[in-house]
């Protein structure tokens, strides 16, 4: 799994779409990880990266 993958999984008996946003290891147990955000496949947006720029100047934000 990398940042910024998108799967769709069956979860609880409910077909979801998630994006991985990071993992880390966790500090106790040693065991990795991994940071998901759950996506409504209804406010997903394609956006040609020429726009992005528009959207986000460089200025105003980091990653």
């Amino acid at each position: 799994m990398n940042k910024g993958d998108i799967y769709t999984v069956y979860l609880d008996g409910a077909v979801m779409t998630v994006c991985v946003l990071g993992s880390y290891v966790e500090e106790l147990s040693g065991e990795e990880m991994v940071v998901l955000a759950i996506i409504n496949q209804e406010n997903m947006v394609h956006v040609p990266i020429e726009d992005l720029n528009t959207l986000f100047p460089h200025k105003h934000y980091l990653n």
